[in-house]
């Protein structure tokens, strides 16, 4: 089996990421549609460094798991990815305003079983809304090309997710199908912060200098009603407790 992952904070990311069409509305209802988004993806996870595990295409949402070695490469991906294809959707039906239900959503991988029941996940949605019978019959996804050893897979695809083993469609086939709560998952400190870094499109070294970023991740945190102790966020955030015990208390007021 492959090796797992590292925990990395600040480091490469393996990020499940979610779009929706904005009111659940059907945005990638056709092949051209589902076409052009996936082309947008391949062509701005080149420019971005960014490399592309899995990916899937239904009617009303996508599924795009990444590999990023810096954190502010997957915001600036997604954001090219989506506006692009809201200038063409808008554009092919004559509308005007939102496309998308939100910028993004995303889920941090931190261990290798987790990866592997992710790629499972992404490539089952056509199968679990009864589209086709198995994985390999759709066509908007990233199974056949596992399958054909072409497109996304790459020796650097097989080397981080598969330790570089040659049988990984067995390994594919093996994995367990399981689905994934992901909107009321619970998540710990450090995803937290990933999230949120993310989400503003910050590096860590930008919030330990800037006490005005302590107090709005602390917000956030608030906000999303994550529980949390004073001295894990220092240690998060690589400040002191003193620090985080003064941002705290201004946080309150």
């Amino acid at each position: 089996m492959p090796r797992n992952s590292r925990h990395l904070i600040a480091g490469n990311l393996f990020i499940h990421n979610m779009v929706q069409g904005i009111n659940r509305e059907y945005i990638f209802e056709n092949y051209m549609q589902k076409n052009k988004y996936i082309s947008l993806v391949k062509k701005y996870s080149e420019k971005y460094h960014i490399l592309l595990i899995a990916y899937c295409i239904m009617d009303n949402h996508a599924h795009l798991l990444t590999y990023s070695e810096k954190i502010e490469n997957i915001s600036l991906f997604m954001k090219a990815v989506n506006s692009k294809y809201a200038l063409y959707y808008n554009k092919s039906n004559n509308r005007i305003g939102f496309v998308f239900r939100n910028r993004f959503t995303s889920k941090i991988i931190y261990n290798q079983e987790y990866l592997l029941k992710c790629i499972k996940y992404i490539h089952m949605n056509p199968v679990k809304s009864q589209i086709v019978k198995r994985e390999e019959e759709y066509e908007f996804s990233s199974y056949k090309e596992y399958l054909n050893k072409n497109g996304i897979v790459n020796s650097k695809l097989l080397e981080i997710v598969f330790n570089k083993q040659q049988q990984y469609i067995d390994i594919l086939k093996s994995v367990k199908y399981q689905p994934l709560n992901l909107e009321k998952e619970q998540i710990d400190l450090s995803e937290a912060l990933q999230k949120f870094l993310i989400q503003e499109n910050l590096k860590l070294s930008q919030i330990q200098k800037n006490s005005l970023l302590i107090k709005k991740f602390i917000s956030y945190l608030i906000s999303n009603e994550y529980d949390f102790r004073k001295q894990d966020i220092a240690i998060i955030l690589k400040i002191s407790r003193a620090k985080m015990y003064r941002k705290l208390k201004e946080n309150k007021q």
